[in-house]
């Protein structure tokens, strides 16, 4: 069966109907951050160093509900941000590391209530940060003071175990040449770090993300290959040291 032409509306992320601001929020976390690639094995999770467009606006979305104990709260919030432009920049440094892991997982339904829980093993990458994690967001002036409010609240991106606090809220822009850039620029002649993300697109319904009554083909995600402004400064067998570069110049910041 062929395969269906993306839709021109889902190539880019565009900002919110009407007058936008930029919103900066820094992310410190006390242990590990793990975001697995889209697509790639959950027995052998691929790790980016940032988490995709699509997780920081998630992470907004359930910090909505959570706090508001009101679904339909978050339903807005997804709206109002899904074709919001999001850029995250990396820290000054990073470890990457991977580690072999063990994951204890509830029987299947089916199995009985007498079933033991179910083992297996895998491989994840996790990455250790020397610095804040600065999240930048283009949202809607009229819900800029709530959306601010919210990023100081998300306490997770990723998984359940990649926990973090937000250190402060501002209004600034980013600065492009530490953004994630699409695959192919000519502005990647430097380098960088070659890593898989998602976003959410104007196609993209609240009910694609409803762990419980969604259907997954409503989420409609836009899944692109981007460099980031990352290189490889020392590595070793399951070990890396990765060092942050300006993509416009190839220069450290």
């Amino acid at each position: 069966m062929p395969r269906r032409a993306r839709s021109p509306s889902q190539s880019v992320a565009q900002p919110p109907a009407g007058p936008t601001t930029w919103l900066r929020a820094d992310y410190e976390f006390p242990s590990t951050f793990s975001y697995r690639m889209p697509d790639v094995s959950a027995q052998f999770a691929i790790g980016s160093p940032i988490p995709s467009p699509a997780a920081v606006k998630l992470a907004l979305v359930d910090t909505a509900i959570r706090w508001s104990g009101d679904v339909n709260e978050g339903r807005r919030i997804f709206d109002a941000i899904k074709t919001a432009r999001v850029c995250v920049v990396p820290p000054p440094r990073m470890v990457r590391f991977r580690a072999f892991i063990k994951r204890l997982k509830p029987p299947h339904s089916s199995a009985g209530a007498g079933a033991p829980t179910v083992e297996s093993t895998g491989v994840r990458d996790y990455f250790l940060l020397d610095g804040p994690l600065s999240v930048f967001i283009e949202v809607p002036q009229s819900d800029t003071a709530y959306i601010a409010w919210l990023l100081q609240r998300i306490r997770r991106f990723g998984t359940s175990d990649s926990i973090c606090w937000c250190v402060a809220v501002c209004f600034e822009s980013p600065d492009q040449a530490l953004c994630p850039q699409r695959f192919g620029d000519q502005s990647h002649a430097q380098g960088g770090l070659v890593v898989r993300l998602s976003d959410l697109t104007q196609q993209s319904q609240f009910n694609g993300f409803d762990p419980f009554r969604g259907n997954v083909q409503q989420a409609r995600l836009e899944k692109a290959v981007y460099v980031l402004p990352l290189r490889v400064r020392r590595s070793g067998e399951t070990w890396a040291i990765l060092e942050r570069i300006r993509t416009n110049t190839g220069r450290l910041r």
